[in-house]
């Protein structure tokens, strides 16, 4: 049986998004690159909720923990 011929290069789309943001961010200090990324994360509005999520998670666990 043959393979359906691929429409679609997951691996190269993400290293093709991995070059942008690397050519976008060259020469900026980490920390700034980071606080731009975390800026942009939290206002998607699908990964933005789930990050806000995640973070009230770990705040319940560590609460826990002391």
């Amino acid at each position: 049986m043959k393979k359906p011929e691929k429409t679609f290069d997951c691996v190269k789309m993400k290293w093709e998004i991995q070059e942008k943001i690397a050519k976008e961010f060259k020469g900026m200090p980490e920390e700034k690159a980071r606080k731009i990324q975390d800026e942009r994360v939290a206002k998607n509005p699908i990964l933005g909720p789930f990050l806000k999520k995640v973070r009230e998670l770990q705040m319940q666990h560590y609460r826990k923990a002391i």
